[in-house]
This record gives C-alpha cells, structure tokens and sequence, in this order.
C-alpha cells in the first residue's frame, strides 16, 4: 500500500509538473503568435506606404516628363518658325 501511494503521489507531481509547464508554454505561444501578428501588420503597413511613396514618385516623374517634352516641343517650334522665316 505504501509502495502505491508512493507511485501515484509521484505520478500527481509529475502531472502537475508537466500542466505547469504545458500552461507556461501555451502562454508563451500565444505571446510570441501576438508577436508576429504585430510584425505582419507593420509589414503590411510600410509596404502600403512603400506603394504609396512609389505611386507619388511616378506621378511626379510622369508630369516632369510632360512638362519637359512640353517645353521642348515648343522650343523646337520656336526654332522650327525661326529658320523657314529666315530662308
């Protein structure tokens, strides 16, 4: 009977142990997905702002460009007036 009562005392330590540690790493997890869920959604931010930033530059390109080819069409223009007037 004492040799029983020393294995299930034994075997209720041990399951207690290993609830603890089960519940500690269950926390630890949920920390740690926490964690990463907040990493994703700053990932997800800068890439937006990435985008955006992309998005400005293009446009701001893309007028530049039209601006310039505007001016030099009319320069060429000016040009153009310049020598049939003067043949």
């Amino acid at each position: 009977m004492e040799t029983l009562s020393f294995v299930l005392g034994i075997a209720f330590v041990v399951v207690i142990g290993i609830s603890v540690v089960a519940t500690y790493a269950f926390f630890k997890v949920i920390n740690v997905q926490k964690s990463i869920d907040e990493i994703d959604r700053r990932f997800a931010d800068v890439y937006q702002i990435i985008g955006d930033e992309n998005r400005q530059i293009n446009t701001r390109v893309d007028n530049l460009e039209r601006e310039v080819f505007s001016q030099l069409d009319s320069r060429l223009d000016k040009l153009e007036n310049k020598l049939t007037t003067k043949k």
